[in-house]
């Protein structure tokens, strides 16, 4: 018995695998979404019901071949930290993303290691204030972007079949300062 558990742990520890992958090379984007080729069946119809949605730590790659971006998948969208790559293999900004959108911190990186640009994003649109910099790290700009509050909220309309309204004012720059 004791047997047949250590054979069943290994099996399950073995085939769970934390590598991330070239998401390019074994996933498909559909429309933001990644799914995997598992059990694929090329016609229309299969194309919709088999597809399966990749959940895990993944990577892009530039078509030269240096990492791009890397992070993790949860259903299929961008979830959690991701951290991008210049060319060169320099930091180039580190970001969260929630269902495949930006949202929550963002800080950017020139390409000396000097941070670029940081803010929040919500829902893949820049909120509050946002703070760039020069090479050197001095701050050189500071813009105030539109937070949806409480009072906002209140006056969009209802959910759509299930679809969570978007607050139109979102995104729009409200100031700007330069320094």
């Amino acid at each position: 018995m004791n047997r047949i558990f250590f054979l069943l742990f290994l099996i399950i520890v073995g085939c769970s695998s934390k590598t991330p992958v070239d998401m390019e090379d074994v996933l498909y984007d559909r429309s933001g979404q990644y799914i995997t080729d598992d059990n694929y069946d090329p016609s229309f119809l299969g194309f919709i019901y088999n597809q399966k949605v990749y959940n895990g730590p993944g990577f892009l790659r530039y078509r030269t071949g240096e990492k791009r971006e890397q992070g993790t998948l949860k259903n299929g969208f961008k979830s959690g930290a991701w951290t991008g790559y210049d060319k060169e293999g320099n930091k180039k900004f580190i970001g969260d993303y929630k269902q495949g959108k930006a949202h929550g911190k963002w800080t950017g990186y020139h390409a000396n290691g000097e941070k670029k640009y940081e803010g929040m994003y919500e829902l893949g649109f820049q909120t509050g204030k946002w703070s760039y910099y020069n090479s050197a790290g001095n701050k050189n700009l500071e813009e105030a972007y539109f937070v949806c509050t409480d009072e906002c909220k209140d006056e969009h309309p209802p959910d759509r079949r299930g679809t969570k309204y978007i607050c139109e004012k979102l995104g729009r720059l409200k100031e700007s300062k330069k320094i």
